[in-house]
């Protein structure tokens, strides 16, 4: 699979995630907790596969998807250290979603067409699968049993 296709579907799943956790009535911290890991497993991915192969093409780009990152992070922290039943977990939630949302719009508006332009079509795919194997194994360590509910914050910070 292709990088490009890899990030469009990573992107469609946290915004499926994102509505589970705003809009369920039941588990609510297990529905976070799902969609952070998935956020911090996909930030990580592009972060040690995709942006150090991009910053030749893009390094404004790529700059920008870096600070992006960190600050998406600080939210997650933020959303997983409230309480659901807090009056400010929705609004924390909802603000990571907007900051999200636009991080994805941005990438898939100008650094996607970029990739399929600059790279070759077996580089996008070589990347593809090395972000889905660092992803999948991310999530995988995520729910070992020794795992605590507190990874994601663990993993925000290795970041």
């Amino acid at each position: 699979m292709k990088a490009t296709q890899l990030l469009k579907g990573q992107h469609r799943e946290a915004e499926r995630l994102f509505d589970l956790a705003l809009l369920t009535t039941g588990d609510v911290r297990g529905a976070t907790d799902e969609l952070t890991k998935h956020l911090l497993a996909h930030m990580l991915a592009e972060q040690v596969v995709l942006f150090p192969e991009l910053l030749a093409i893009e390094p404004d780009l790529i700059g920008g998807a870096c600070e992006e990152h960190t600050i998406t992070r600080f939210e997650i922290r933020r959303v997983v250290g409230t309480a659901p039943e807090d009056p400010s977990f929705k609004a924390r939630l909802a603000t990571l979603k907007e900051l999200v949302t636009h991080h994805a719009e941005e990438e898939e508006r100008d650094l996607l067409p970029r990739i399929e332009a600059e790279l070759t079509e077996d580089t996008n795919e070589r990347l593809g699968r090395q972000m889905l194997e660092l992803f999948e194994a991310l999530i995988a360590h995520s729910r070992r049993p020794h795992a605590s509910s507190h990874a994601p914050l663990r993993t925000a910070r290795a970041a």
